[in-house]
């Protein structure tokens, strides 16, 4: 079971996604705080996580920046901000997909799928060093 890390501000969104990642059998984990996403990111060892721009201590940005110096897990960023500039932004620091909201749940399941898959699965062995 794939363990997935949501972090976001928003509660209600945050047990949405919650709520339909348990349905297709991942394990979703929330950190307690957002003050050190790092480290909580470090405690639950999730294979993936979906990350908020907008979060009260550091953005989005920096605390992809820091899940990249200890983890390669992939890193889906879900944001109300649509601009351009702000998903250049998120995958220049690390993100490796970008969500905006509203979004479909059906999208959201399916990108973690993918994810999973190129990262994990069969895809992550097709080219490997031989």
């Amino acid at each position: 079971m794939h363990r997935i890390m949501i972090v976001g501000d928003d509660d209600k969104i945050a047990d949405i996604l919650a709520s339909y990642l348990e349905r297709y059998g991942y394990e979703p984990v929330r950190p307690s705080s957002l003050q050190d996403i790092k480290s909580e990111f470090l405690d639950a060892c999730p294979h993936l996580a979906l990350l908020d721009i907008n979060l009260p201590y550091m953005d989005g940005f920096y605390w992809c920046r820091q899940i990249r110096t200890v983890s390669n897990a992939p890193v889906i960023f879900i944001s109300a901000r649509s601009g351009d500039m702000d998903q250049v932004l998120a995958l220049d620091n690390g993100g490796d997909d970008y969500i905006t909201k509203p979004f479909s749940i059906d999208v959201v399941i399916a990108k973690v799928r993918a994810a999973l898959r190129r990262a994990y699965g069969e895809y992550s062995r097709l080219f490997g060093t031989t």
